[in-house]
């Protein structure tokens, strides 16, 4: 009949156990993946008006900057 080594009888147990450590990984992975690509729903996507906000805030562009960016970007709205 079949005799298996020690070796055998003693990585069985760890072979086992790394299967069903995968699978409960690849479970939770696929739960946990966003559905076609959206975000998740807490995310919050910033407009052009929070992002150039922020920049001026930061001090990365001068306040005649700013008026003339947002200036631009009222008048793209007001066309659309």
């Amino acid at each position: 009949m079949f005799q298996a080594s020690a070796m055998e009888l003693a990585l069985t147990p760890l072979l086992i156990l790394g299967v069903l450590v995968f699978g409960v990984l690849l479970i939770l992975a696929l739960i946990s993946a966003p559905v076609d690509g959206r975000e998740p729903s807490g995310a919050h996507l910033r407009t052009p008006r929070e992002t150039l906000d922020e920049h001026l805030t930061k001090g990365e562009i001068s306040r005649e900057e700013y008026v003339d960016r947002r200036r631009a970007l009222d008048f793209k709205t007001a066309i659309i």
